[in-house]
């Protein structure tokens, strides 16, 4: 059984980096339009509470699989809205 866990603490690790780099995508469109018009501010700070959650508890249990899988998510999550901000048009 143990090695079963190793290898889904693995796979955890590598999803988690793997979901984080999904935001990469939409940061990049943002940067290539120079807009974030038709970027959810809301969904993304969501996603990030979220995110937070699971990595304070990941900590919390000392599970490093879940840290960096969270980890990777946050920054993802950090990226587009920072972006987000950096091209949002002026109300």
């Amino acid at each position: 059984m143990q090695g079963f866990d190793s290898v889904l603490g693995w796979l955890v690790s590598a999803v988690g980096i793997a979901t984080g780099a999904a935001y990469v995508p939409q940061a990049v469109r943002i940067w290539k339009r120079n807009s974030s018009a038709d970027v959810s501010m809301v969904t993304y700070l969501r996603f990030l509470g979220g995110q937070l959650v699971y990595f304070v508890y990941g900590v919390r249990i000392r599970q490093v699989p879940l840290i960096v899988g969270m980890a990777a998510n946050i920054v993802g999550s950090v990226v587009v809205i920072g972006s987000a901000l950096k091209f949002r048009a002026p109300k």
